[in-house]
């Protein structure tokens, strides 16, 4: 016995199915698009009540000036002693400040006060 190869033409089933598939994911798209352009949020309006209304109402007085210093009051008392420092130390006594330096004038600006450059403004005036 010889094996029988049998042809099956399947090119009118096949654009059958790639045309349903096709229709499908268009109607879903459009679906989709649908659901969410009608589709709207609500909005909610709270109701305020009567009685939660606040009026700020700003004062226009200038703020006061404050009165004279009043008298010093009574001293409080003296704190504890401190701890004893180490023996046969001396209390150190601050150093005095440096002087500060004195700015120099920078080499090369020999400025003579005059506000024409050499050469400018001088000559006999003649032509």
């Amino acid at each position: 016995m010889s094996p029988v190869i049998h042809e099956v033409d399947t090119t009118g089933e096949s654009t059958a199915w790639g045309t349903i598939v096709i229709v499908l994911v268009v109607l879903l798209v459009l679906l989709a698009v649908g659901y969410f352009a009608w589709y709207q949020p609500t909005t909610v309006v709270h109701e305020t009540t009567p009685g939660n209304n606040t009026i700020v109402v700003p004062n226009n007085n200038p703020p006061p000036t404050p009165g004279p210093a009043g008298t010093p009051g009574p001293a409080g008392p003296a704190g504890p002693a401190g701890p004893a420092g180490p023996a046969g130390a001396t209390p150190a006594t601050p150093a005095p400040p440096a002087t500060p330096a004195t700015p120099s004038t920078p080499s090369g600006s020999s400025n003579s006060g005059s506000a024409t450059p050499s050469g400018a403004g001088t000559g006999s005036g003649g032509q």
